[in-house]
This record gives structure tokens, C-alpha cells and sequence, in this order.
């Protein structure tokens, strides 16, 4: 699969310097409410699974501790650190990668789920096109894709980026079916109530035989 090129039109953040500042908006120090609530469903069996910019590595345990096998990928020196004294103070067993997400796809194989709690509502502002091409190069027909994504209709400031409905089933669509796009809030340390999000199950389709 290839896509036509996507402008640049934001500057990639320095993940590791917003780590030394003290803790980013997303560090709750738990598993998202929202990924325990979907697993809670048993729509996803475990499996062989990416997460894409896991931070400290709280889902990336979390979904270990539930019988999946977890890689987690990380530009962050700092935040990759933290995530292995987590999982080897919960004993539990998870590979843990400080690398470009592009760089490290490149040669990964496929997966049977990708988790990404925030990746795509910032790539998507700089490299979409190169993000559904590694979408498609890191899963399988009947791969399953879940994104939390920040939402449009959050009105606060200091939230997640914001994206449209719309914006997400015509980007996020032209590689998956959806499961279900349904509303949901992020955690932060920053804001009691949280922000507003979109949270998008997706299954790659089939081919049929």
C-alpha cells in the first residue's frame, strides 16, 4: 500500500525533553480506562502486540498481565527506562524497544493487534501518509488497530490534539473497518475531569475466499 505524500504542517514534539520537565498530561501511572474497558469486552483474544509510543509503559504491562505479547516502542530514553522498572517490579514479562516507530516497523512483522493511546492524532499532523503505509505493513488481514484519539468537540485547552469524526473514519478508514468510534475521555494528571477522545476499534477486512 503507498499514499500519496501528506504536507508537513506541525513540528514533531521532543518527547524525551517533556519526560525531564516532569510528568506529560498523558502519565496517569495506570492503564487507560478506556483499553481495560474494551479488553473487558473480550472483542480482542491475545496475541502477538505492538504498542506504538507506549510512554512509561503502563497498557503495554497491562496488556501483558492478560496473557498478550507485548512489544511497546518508545523515542523516549527516559520515559523506555521508566517502563522497564515498571514491568520488572509488576514481573512481568514485556519487550520493551527505545526506537523510531517508522525505523523499527521497517523490519517487525506483522501483528495480530496495535495499540496506540495518542500516536496517531500527533503523526497525522506531519507524516499520515507514512503512518497508514506502516499501519499496513505491521498487520494482517483480520488484525485488530485501537486509537484513542483527542477529539474535536473537547473545548479546553491543554488537551490532546483535536480530531474530527469525520477526519478519522476518511484517514483511519482507508486501512481498517471499524468495530466502533465512540466517545470517550483521556485521564490526566492535569485535569480532573480529563479531556475528550475518540476511541476507534478497527479490524484490517478479510479477503474474502
Amino acid at each position: 500500500m503507498r499514499l500519496s505524500p501528506e504536507p508537513r504542517t506541525a513540528e514533531v514534539p521532543d518527547w524525551d525533553a517533556l519526560y525531564r520537565q516532569g510528568t506529560p498530561p498523558w502519565e496517569t501511572g495506570h492503564p487507560a480506562k478506556e483499553l481495560v474497558r474494551v479488553l473487558d469486552q473480550g472483542l480482542i483474544p491475545p496475541g502477538r502486540t505492538l504498542e506504538v509510543g507506549c510512554g512509561t509503559g503502563a497498557d503495554a504491562v497491562y496488556l501483558a498481565t492478560l496473557g498478550f505479547e507485548v512489544t511497546a516502542v518508545d523515542s523516549s530514553p527516559l520515559a523506555m527506562e521508566r517502563a522497564r522498572v515498571r514491568a520488572e517490579q509488576q514481573d512481568v514479562v514485556a519487550r520493551f524497544v527505545l526506537a523510531d516507530v517508522f525505523e523499527f516497523a521497517a523490519t517487525a512483522g506483522q501483528f495480530d493487534l496495535v495499540y496506540d493511546a495518542g500516536f496517531y492524532h500527533f503523526i497525522r499532523r506531519t507524516d499520515l501518509s507514512r503512518f497508514l503505509d506502516m499501519l499496513w505493513r505491521v498487520t494482517r488481514p483480520g488484525s485488530y488497530y485501537l486509537a484513542l484519539v483527542g477529539s474535536s468537540a473537547e473545548r479546553a485547552a491543554g488537551g490532546p490534539p483535536r480530531v474530527t469524526n469525520q477526519q478519522v473514519r476518511d484517514e483511519l478508514g482507508r486501512v481498517f473497518e471499524f468495530v466502533h468510534l465512540r466517545s470517550f475521555r483521556f485521564e490526566s494528571p492535569r485535569r480532573e475531569q480529563g479531556y475528550r477522545g475518540w476511541s476507534c476499534l478497527m479490524r484490517r477486512p478479510k479477503i474474502p475466499r
